[in-house]
Formats: C-alpha cells, structure tokens, sequence
C-alpha cells in the first residue's frame, strides 16, 4: 500500500480562538490531535517514515516547549501537547535516526525530560503513537530515572500489559496496594531503588522498620513478597498495568 501524503489543513473558520499577535497560528494535520506551528509548516512534505517521541517534561509551558523542539528539530514536525506532556513526529529514515533525535531533543531540554522512542512508516503512525505512549507510562509508572527509553526497555511489562485478560489479572491485583497512597508509596520507591529497601526508606524518610512493616502488608494484600525478586517483578508489571488500564478508553477516541 503505498504512503499517503500527511496533508496539512487550517482551523476550520470560527472554531478556533485567534492566536495571539507573537504566536503564529497552528495548522492541523489529518492525524489527530497533532498541530504543527505554521513557521515550521512550510516544509511539511509527506515522508515515507517518522520517529514517533513520547515527551514528558517538567518545569516547560507547551508553547515553549513547542518552539524548542522545532528549533532543533526543524520544520515539518507535528505535536500534541498537554501540560507538558505529549507527543512529536518527525520525518527518520530508520529507527537509529529517530533514537539519535531522541537522545539531541533531551540533551536541549534538559536532565528532567523523559522521551520514549518508536519508529514507523506513515501507514502506521498511529501504532507508533500507542507504542510511545504505553513505554512512556510503563517507564513513569516505574519510576524509571529521567532519560530515553524504547520499547526493548520495557518488553516484558508490555508484553504482559498487552495481554488484556492478564492486564485485568493483574490489575485487581494491585488495586489493594493502590487504593492505599502510604502502601502505593513505598512500592514506587522501592522499585525506583531496585529492590534496595535502605535506600528506599532513606527516599520516602521513614525507618527501616516501617518500610519492612509496610511491604508486609503488601505481601499480605497481594499474595506476592516485594521483597522477593520474583515478587517484585510481579508486582512491578501489575503496577504498570493498573496505570495503562486507566486512560486507555478514555483516549480510544484518540487511536
């Protein structure tokens, strides 16, 4: 089947607020969501495969952040973002190009960026766009540090995620631990220390002796030792699926 070309549109008349007098316009494209500032615009020509960069970044207006990523970017890129958080296309000829723009965009943005990498031809751009988005949230969800991440980071999570009647599994399970903000706490900050239960209690500023009582009572609620590390795996992945579960229907409009 071959590509079609990504075609630019205007805001329909009288739907759109008017931009401000130092901000040029968007101009949207027929993928969902996605605006390209109109002085990126004039190159937007339809390529046959884009990186596809799941953003989260802390302490950024999304105008700002817009403008910097088109700086060294360049023109024809497309985002969508929220409060920070979002997504950018930009035409890579192969999967290496996108990971080396990946790795340009966080060393512009800075040290409190996470970017989650895929690369697709055109036809498949909006699998990218999930890909992105699910390794994003699994490596948030995680706890994972600030840096780049790709779906071989996370393939077992996703895998496991992407199994539905496992998801629900999984997700039931952990729903104890999360329906208790102390227990969900001390879980993140001890998967975020590698299972390392003095540094996790050192993190959250409470004694060993409460993060020991505490991941008791996860083992009870759940069935499975965080201390463990077959247990913490479990619950690791559980925790990941329970954060994918949540705003899948509500973006389904968006895939």
């Amino acid at each position: 089947m071959a590509a079609q070309p990504l075609l630019l549109q205007p805001e329909p008349t009288g739907s759109a607020q008017p931009a401000p007098a130092d901000r040029p316009a968007p101009v949207r494209p027929l993928l969902p969501g996605f605006v390209t500032p109109a002085e990126l615009a004039e190159s937007a020509a339809p390529t046959q495969s884009w990186a596809v960069l799941g953003v989260q970044a802390l302490g950024f207006t999304d105008y700002a952040l817009t403008r910097m990523i088109g700086r060294f970017c360049g023109t024809g890129i497309l985002v969508r973002l929220s409060g920070g958080r979002g997504h950018v296309l930009a035409p890579a000829g192969d999967r290496q190009q996108a990971l080396r723009l990946a790795r340009r965009m966080r060393a512009e943005l800075g040290d409190a960026v996470w970017i989650s990498v895929a690369w697709r031809p055109f036809q498949e751009l909006a699998g990218g766009v999930r890909e992105a988005e699910d390794v994003l949230r699994i490596v948030c969800a995680l706890g994972r540090q600030p840096g780049v991440h790709q779906l071989d980071d996370v393939a077992v999570e996703f895998a496991v995620v992407s199994n539905p009647e496992v998801s629900r599994r999984l997700t039931a399970l952990i729903e104890p631990v999360v329906s208790r903000p102390e227990l969900l706490r001390t879980l993140e900050a001890l998967i975020a220390a590698d299972g390392n239960r003095a540094r996790a209690a050192a993190d959250l500023v409470i004694h060993r002796s409460t993060i020991d009582y505490r991941l008791g009572r996860i083992e009870a609620l759940t069935g499975h030792s965080p201390v463990r590390v077959r247990g913490l795996q479990t619950l690791c992945t559980a925790l990941a699926a329970h954060t994918l579960a949540r705003p899948r229907s509500a973006s389904a409009s968006d895939r």
